[in-house]
């Protein structure tokens, strides 16, 4: 089977994604970039530039919200790639509707399993922020909210080493991959896949 497609995702939701596309028994070339590049627009740009500039002869899928970078629209037109339409990866995930209806529950930090898994490296090395300034930039919140999609284990030592970095408490929200599936079935189409 030929593969049909390019998707190049953000690698924060990786497994996620490719338990969708098992799910809608498509063949796509997966192209996984570094989770959190988001905190360094410049880098962010320099790596996906980088790649859609590579000429390709099948259609290109952006999986990263549609708000993770300003130039995002510009990308589109410019490297023909089709893009999602969730401002970000907690919203591929939730949905606008489910994610205003638990932010209205209570000022929410969202994480995934696959930020769970890469906090230290998006908060400490890429944001730069030690504990006290962790505490500070989240105390405006008055939960975080694991989102727990069933892909990936979470462990509770990595839910209490985030909670120590953090200081606000976490709940666990079993969800399902609804949303994402249904955000890669409209690209895949769109992009004729």
């Amino acid at each position: 089977m030929s593969t049909k497609c390019r998707l190049i995702c953000c690698g924060i939701l990786q497994e996620e994604i490719k338990a969708v596309l098992s799910s809608l028994e498509t063949t796509a070339e997966l192209e996984f970039l570094p989770p959190g590049l988001h905190v360094d627009l410049k880098k962010l740009e320099n790596h996906l530039v980088t790649k859609l500039a590579v000429p390709c002869d099948r259609p290109r899928i952006l999986v990263y919200g549609s708000e993770c970078h300003p130039g995002m629209p510009d990308w589109e037109r410019e490297y023909q790639v089709v893009r999602l339409t969730e401002p970000d990866c907690i919203g591929l995930v939730l949905g606008r509707e489910r994610r205003l209806e638990l932010s209205r529950e209570a000022r929410t930090f969202y994480l995934t399993p696959g930020w769970l898994a890469n906090w230290r490296e998006i908060f400490v090395a890429g944001l730069g922020w030690d504990g006290s300034e962790a505490r500070r930039n989240f105390g405006f919140y008055e939960r975080v909210l694991l989102l727990d999609t069933g892909i990936l284990p979470v462990s509770e030592e990595a839910l209490l080493e985030f909670f120590d970095y953090v200081q606000v408490s976490i709940e666990i929200l079993p969800v399902t991959l609804d949303n994402l599936r249904r955000e890669l079935a409209l690209a895949l189409a769109k992009a004729s896949c």
